[in-house]
């Protein structure tokens, strides 16, 4: 249950809103080129930049009166920006990003809107993403444009708030991450919906030797644990339900229109859509609908068990505690930016939806490519097994190889590829690149770990053991290399519970069966195709065979 990689996976689109890329080097040294940079087009202005990987020096704008030695910018168009490359390539948006910061030497690259619409530079070197991130974490926000293009969906929740609205929304959600909490969680949630719905399901499955989509039975047990966790609200975790596949559906319909929405500006055809409520603003509102309908019946709920007395406020979920922190006549201060009763209520709404928006899809994701990439090396699959099926008496948390297969699975796969900031004034990064105000500022998890200079020259390949010390236990890396849980301020609050669940759940999907992967094929050289949303999803799912093991006793 990750709600900080969460709040990074519904920012994507806003970050991404100008995804039309110009590269703010020089060519690779070696003459090498990517497809990517076979695919621009003509020329323009020059810039100057490093010819070391990620060196000191970096980017210069045209007119700058640093003496760096220049380099040509192949921006393709001077009116249409990167559009035409965007256009060719928005079926793999990542790998085009990856390519395009692989050939950069200083590890940044700007895009171009059409039309001036709009500026945002990609960095790739863990000295810039620490930067956007930690030491300069206070001149980039969220952003008007982000606002407007998710307030449907996710309003003032968390993931949209800045200032001391996000402060004191992080302050309440802080207590869901206690040690107490992590322990009541592995003990109690996780056990509860292993035993009531994930393990029986894939047991059907695999009794009748029926194909299974793993993705999205590892959706609906993610839905399942962050409900328990966030609302105290316990749904069922088996297929089936058309109740809450429908509510699945209206949730990826309405970030999918949303992230195109952060795409482009607002125009007078969005506006007039709405108006008329017809194409994507008439399905948006369907959707919107839906989810409304599902997150105040879980609101009312509540309500009505605290107008009761049946809570227990030592063990309080999240939403429990973003009530109580509005009760009383001023209702303290966040009561206070919601003034009347059903401003409160709509933004009880906005934390629901918004904690959904965190359980549903993150660890599902990161779990869904972790088979997977099981499945393409066999070596590490039993080795995984092997360690599973182990019971050495400090349960998943002595699980150190399980720990780095998962890791090394979101260096490849990260459950958000992209993410960023705006700039609220002007400010120039580490590598030299200059970010002005009112620019979007964004760092590629799924670009730097394709990144020779940053993991080697294996770094397309699925090595566990690069996260493995000397006795075999776990080292982590530097967060602004490895920004999948991200740092400074914003770091993830639920990333120690969000490795609980997914070993946990790894750890007995492991012991409990031998699993075959049916399709995509499981093989590194034909990776996947991903959906192009938020988070990364797999298209089309994860389809497997289950076959349950004769000497498992669970």
């Amino acid at each position: 249950m990750d709600f900080c990689t969460s709040e990074a996976s519904i920012e994507l689109a806003a970050y991404m809103c100008n995804p039309y890329v110009t590269d703010l080097t020089s060519p690779v040294e070696d003459g090498s080129r990517t497809s990517a940079q076979q695919w621009r087009l003509s020329t323009s202005p020059t810039c100057s930049s490093s010819s070391s990987a990620f060196g000191a020096a970096g980017p210069l704008r045209p007119g700058s009166q640093r003496g760096r030695r220049l380099a040509h910018c192949p921006y393709p168009n001077p009116v249409l920006g990167n559009t035409l490359d965007f256009i060719r390539n928005r079926r793999r948006f990542f790998d085009w990003y990856a390519d395009l910061l692989r050939a950069a030497p200083s590890g940044a690259i700007e895009a171009w809107g059409p039309f001036g619409s709009g500026r945002a530079v990609t960095a790739a070197s863990p000295a810039d993403v620490d930067h956007l991130l930690r030491a300069g974490f206070a001149g980039y926000v969220k952003g008007a444009r982000f606002r407007e293009a998710t307030a449907d969906l996710i309003g003032d929740g968390l993931f949209a708030a800045d200032g001391r609205l996000w402060s004191l929304q992080r302050k309440l959600a802080s207590h869901a991450f206690s040690s107490r909490s992590l322990r009541r969680f592995a003990d109690g949630v996780l056990a509860v919906h292993l035993r009531r719905g994930l393990l029986p399901s894939l047991d059907a499955a695999a009794a009748a030797g029926r194909a299974v989509d793993l993705q999205a039975a590892l959706r609906r047990f993610g839905f399942g644990t962050i409900c328990h966790v966030a609302f105290g609200v316990e749904v069922a975790d088996g297929d089936g339900d058309p109740r809450q596949e429908a509510l699945f559906a209206a949730f990826d319909a309405a970030l999918e229109i949303s992230f195109r929405r952060a795409l482009t500006p607002a125009t007078w055809v969005r506006r007039l859509t709405k108006l008329l409520d017809v194409g994507r603003s008439r399905r948006l509102r369907e959707a919107v609908g839906v989810i409304d309908g599902y997150a105040m019946s879980v609101v009312e709920s509540k309500e009505a068990r605290r107008r009761k007395g049946g809570l227990d406020d030592g063990d309080a979920d999240l939403l429990s505690r973003f009530m109580a922190a509005m009760d009383g006549e001023d209702g303290g201060e966040l009561g206070a930016m919601f003034p009347t009763s059903a401003a409160k209520r709509r933004f009880l709404r906005d934390v629901v939806v918004t904690f959904v928006l965190a359980g549903k899809d993150t660890t599902s994701s990161a779990l869904t490519w972790f088979f997977w990439l099981l499945a393409a090396n066999p070596r590490c699959e039993r080795r995984a097994r092997e360690e599973a099926a182990t019971d050495s008496g400090g349960g998943v948390k002595g699980m150190h190889y399980l720990h780095a297969a998962i890791t090394e699975a979101m260096r490849l796969y990260p459950p958000v590829p992209f993410n960023g900031r705006i700039a609220a004034r002007d400010d120039e990064l580490p590598s030299s690149a200059t970010v002005r105000a009112g620019w979007h500022a964004n760092y590629s998890a799924y670009g730097m770990g394709r990144m020779r200079a940053l993991w080697g020259e294996d770094c397309m390949e699925f090595v566990p053991e690069r996260w493995l010390g000397d006795g075999g236990e776990f080292v982590p890396a530097d967060a602004a290399r490895y920004p999948v849980f991200h740092t400074g301020p914003r770091v993830c609050l639920g990333k120690e519970m969000a490795y609980v669940q997914m070993k946990t759940v790894a750890a007995a999907v492991l012991r409990r069966f031998r699993v075959e992967v049916l399709a995509p094929v499981a093989s590194m050289e034909a990776p996947p195709a991903y959906e192009m949303t938020a988070t990364m999803k797999m298209k089309d799912g994860l389809w497997v065979r289950l076959c349950r093991r004769e000497e498992s006793a669970e």
